[in-house]
């Protein structure tokens, strides 16, 4: 856009000193008219605008003014270029500067007019003011789009700092959503499984030889469970237990396996019709289910476990409870109860935990379908 008015301005100019003058005047002034396409393609157009001024734009400013007066010594007619020049002046240098360019330019003019008065110099006068207004107002113009341009600039620069930011802080915060999911599934699997591994061992040590062959077995077997659900974790695959398998069934065998591996007596109810529900939900009470019958184990000291789940019209009930010793319920904290209720809330059910101390504790978690 540039290049093409500087180039429609300066065809003009030069149609208008060939149609105005004759002789000598007109040839060398569109001769330096002529100069202005060779020195503007190979200065002018890597003429930028910064600060301080760079000197090839203060070469190319020179230059221009020696063609420029050159040309208007020869024919005054020529300072119809001026209509380029002095936008251009603005768009590459500081207004100060631009000032003082447009007062270089029109040198030539205003001395030939103060010099000899007449009609055709008073004429010219007024060309001359036309050009310096329309000259300071498209300045004016290009200074306001610069400056728009840079606030414009300034403004993505700190769109895109501030999205660097946010992704940055999405990142962090999905790094600790991760961290603190496989936390808990590493909590809810592979840290109980070698618990039940290592009090199975421990039994067996001081048990008979035929009872302490048994509780190896299931050593064993708790650790190929548990590589299993290693091997489920690290390959984002569902639990094992749902591995083939309903949520009832997975919910029986862990009651039996309690029994079995503690001698804790354990009952086990079922109510309502079973259903497919969302893999979500059946995770959420598979874990609380496991979470709960490990407290069992490991604190309550119970003489009997029970395990219920009912299938509800718009969700699901678990409810773990046994005659162990309880707790404080309003002041409890741990890891694994932090867990189960952060899985209730973001699966849209509710934890509720009755216990206190020497009276058992019953666990309760609903969740939708």
């Amino acid at each position: 856009m540039r290049d093409a008015y500087y180039g429609v301005v300066l065809a003009g100019s030069i149609a208008a000193v060939w149609g105005t003058d004759a002789g000598t005047g007109r040839i060398v002034s569109i001769a330096a008219l002529c100069a202005f396409v060779p020195w503007y393609c190979l200065v002018g157009r890597r003429a930028r605008r910064d600060r301080p001024v760079p000197a090839w734009t203060l070469c190319y400013q020179l230059g221009a003014l020696v063609l420029l007066v050159t040309a208007q010594l020869a024919s005054l007619t020529s300072s119809v270029l001026l209509f380029a020049l002095i936008p251009q002046s603005f768009m590459l240098l500081p207004v100060g500067w631009g000032v003082l360019a447009l007062a270089a330019f029109n040198v030539v003019p205003v001395a030939e007019a103060l010099s000899a008065p007449s009609f055709r110099d008073l004429a010219w006068v007024g060309v001359l003011v036309l050009c310096v207004a329309f000259g300071a107002h498209f300045s004016w113009w290009i200074q306001r789009i610069i400056q728009q341009s840079r606030e414009r600039a300034d403004l993505i620069a700190r769109l895109a700092a501030a999205r660097a930011e946010l992704a940055e802080s999405e990142r962090q915060a999905g790094m600790l959503a991760e961290r603190q999911r496989l936390a808990m599934e590493i909590h809810d699997t592979l840290a109980q499984g070698f618990t039940s591994i290592l009090m199975l061992l421990e039994a067996a040590d001081s048990a008979p030889p035929e009872q302490a062959r048994v509780y190896r077995e299931r050593a064993a077997r708790a650790a190929r469970e548990n590589l299993a659900e290693a091997r489920a974790l690290v390959s984002a695959q569902p639990p094992t237990e749902l591995a083939g398998s309903s949520l009832p069934n997975a919910l029986r065998r862990l009651v039996e396996r309690l029994g079995e591996e503690t001698g804790v007596t354990t009952s086990w109810e079922l109510t309502g019709e079973p259903r497919l529900l969302p893999a979500g939900t059946e995770v959420v009470v598979l874990r609380c289910a496991q979470e709960a019958l490990t407290n069992v184990r490991r604190h309550a000291d119970a003489g009997r476990a029970a395990l219920s789940l009912r299938y509800l019209p718009d969700g699901v009930r678990l409810e773990v409870s046994d005659d162990g010793a309880g707790f404080d319920s309003p002041v409890a904290t741990g890891f694994g109860l932090a867990g189960m209720r952060e899985r209730v809330t973001q699966a849209g059910g509710h934890l509720a935990i009755r216990s206190t101390p020497g009276s058992g504790t019953v666990l309760t978690v609903e969740a939708p379908a």
